[in-house]
């Protein structure tokens, strides 16, 4: 696997867009109060993400999804936040086929990517999207166990930390992220939008330091990775990246 993209350190920030951690919620703050403060986060460090969005979502909030489309790369993240190992292969593909459409209707391009809800798939998965014409997947998490991909040509770029690493303070987040960015070739975040959001009710993890902490710890571990050097790049640049020989 490659070092590094000319010898720079590099980062790809994702975003599961999404109601307010499913299915301990069924609210939307996230989409409705947190997102405009991420798309603005984002946009005055001069950072483009990837957005991982549930087709349900796009339906719902369709003005704020192409406000995120307009500079950021939008992937799929399901329709309705089902998780795929709990399905059976025609309901995978229906969520697949459903989430597409929504989201090209809405952003008037096909995603290119995907993520499974909770990180969580099967081998079908990947054939599956492998049949929609998805060229990348994002569903590997190196915390979770995963499958092994059944031999079909997509590539597969794994989560490294979970979205709550990103909530603690920077004397413990920034080490672990500086650490790993020098071992890998690519450093891979997660966060959603009602992390922006104060959370009550729900595991410790989902409700700690959201709000306004989380807010401003997001955006000390990105400026601190920018000061650092690092590049920040899509999923798509980086799945063409990886699969270049």
């Amino acid at each position: 696997m490659k070092k590094h993209w000319n010898e720079t350190p590099l980062v790809a920030f994702t975003v599961d867009v999404e109601q307010d951690a499913p299915p301990y919620f069924s609210s939307w703050r996230g989409i409705e109060e947190g997102m405009p403060t991420l798309l603005a986060l984002l946009e005055r460090n001069g950072v483009q993400g990837t957005f991982f969005v549930t087709g349900e979502t796009a339906e719902r909030y369709p003005g704020i999804i192409m406000a995120a489309a307009s500079s950021h790369e939008i992937g799929c993240h399901g329709y309705d936040h089902s998780r795929f190992d709990r399905l059976t292969m025609p309901e995978q593909e229906s969520q697949i086929r459903r989430a597409t459409a929504a989201l090209q209707s809405t952003t008037g391009q096909r995603p290119r990517g995907f993520r499974a809800p909770n990180f969580q798939y099967t081998k079908n998965t990947l054939k599956l999207l492998t049949q929609a014409g998805y060229t990348y997947d994002a569903s590997k998490a190196r915390y979770h166990r995963a499958p092994a991909n059944p031999g079909v040509d997509i590539v597969q770029i794994a989560n490294v930390f979970p979205s709550s690493i990103l909530r603690l303070p920077g004397s413990v987040s920034l080490p672990l992220l500086r650490f790993i960015l020098k071992r890998l070739p690519l450093l891979v975040l997660n966060f959603h939008p009602w992390e922006l959001v104060t959370m009550s009710g729900g595991r410790l993890d989902i409700r700690y330091a959201t709000g306004a902490p989380a807010t401003h710890r997001l955006e000390i571990v990105i400026r601190t990775l920018l000061d650092d050097g690092a590049a920040f790049i899509t999923m798509n640049e980086a799945a063409n990246w990886l699969r270049d020989p």
